[in-house]
């Protein structure tokens, strides 16, 4: 049995499926699918050990079982292709969902089902809307670019520790970064810089909007924004220095002369963050916005969860220095 990658660790003792374990088998089918829809791509490896784990385990199980196991499949759209196409040809209390629903299915696959199984899996087949992926990927646009609006706003309506936490969070958030077509020409970070320190504001945001492919809308709200987070986020997008940061900050944000210590923790957040983890919130940024499609271009999900962890993670900072007067408040009175 292949060794199990990071996403499986710990089901190494339960893979013995020997006379004795076999009631177990349709807990670790269920265990095992559930880690694995948890991500919303899977690498290689991943991929191979779960489709070499669920195989032998499908042909251990009952109809129910599989039946309940094809059903959960049936709309992921990164379910490995042999898992389902196993699933497609079995009994029609298994297959029909997989039939009817399951984006993984190429019309050539399902020409070669409905040829070799014939009968009731042909008439799904049959009935399946030629159109009903486009419609169900339409669709998940439309959710997608709805969430994306919500977390844009999560991010600008959060203080500074909670957007500092989700920008954190987004180093484990299973959402494609944005990728600039090239690296930015010296001469577009000198238009930037130049543009800020001639506190020239239209031409900031319009060459902000130009080099993230954000609109001029969101490439004013990045500038205007009084915390001065999204800034930095364009500029660590952009690979820009912390120093021209920091010019530009000084320059373009009316409270930077007062407060030389806001300016110090946004160069600090600067460098604690990631390329990748403002990429990612660059990439809610386009989905939240109107494209031509109407559809977002990137999975949110693993930002969704990012949000909650920064939520949880927030919660628990502030409650630290209660919990730590209440630990002190114990030891006094031993």
């Amino acid at each position: 049995m292949t060794k199990p990658p990071a996403t499986f660790a710990g089901l190494e003792h339960e893979l013995d499926l020997g006379p004795d374990r076999m009631d177990t088998r349709a807990t670790l089918l269920r265990l095992l699918t559930d880690l694995y829809l948890q991500r919303v791509t899977h690498t290689p490896e991943e991929e191979h050990y779960y489709t070499e784990l669920a195989l032998r385990l499908i042909d251990a199980a009952d109809v129910p079982e599989r039946a309940a196991l094809a059903r959960r499949l049936a709309a992921y759209p990164s379910a490995p292709a042999l898992v389902i196409l196993r699933l497609a040809r079995d009994v029609i209390e298994v297959a029909a969902p997989i039939l009817e629903h399951s984006p993984c299915l190429t019309a050539a696959d399902l020409e070669t089902i409905a040829d070799e199984r014939g009968g009731a899996h042909a008439q799904i087949i049959a009935a399946r809307a030629p159109t009903g992926t486009a419609a169900r990927a339409a669709a998940a646009g439309d959710a997608a670019k709805a969430l994306a609006c919500e977390l844009s706003e999560l991010f600008y309506a959060a203080a500074a520790p909670e957007r500092r936490l989700i920008l954190i969070s987004l180093d484990y958030a299973s959402l494609v970064p944005w990728r600039p077509i090239c690296a930015l020409p010296r001469a577009d970070m000198r238009r930037l810089e130049s543009a800020a320190l001639q506190h020239n504001a239209e031409t900031l945001i319009r060459e902000l909007g130009r080099t993230l492919g954000l609109s001029r809308a969101q490439g004013r709200r990045i500038v205007s924004d009084e915390l001065g987070e999204p800034m930095v986020v364009a500029a660590k997008a952009l690979t820009l220095p912390v120093d021209a940061l920091q010019r530009m900050l000084l320059f373009m944000n009316p409270w930077a002369g007062q407060s030389v210590d806001r300016i110090y923790r946004l160069s600090d957040l600067h460098g604690e963050i990631s390329v990748d983890a403002a990429r990612r919130l660059v990439a809610i940024w386009r989905d939240a916005e109107e494209g031509e499609t109407g559809q977002a271009q990137h999975e949110p999900v693993g930002w969704q969860t990012a949000a909650d962890n920064a939520r949880r993670a927030l919660s628990e900072v502030l409650r630290r220095p209660e919990l730590e007067r209440e630990r002190r408040a114990r030891s006094a009175g031993r």
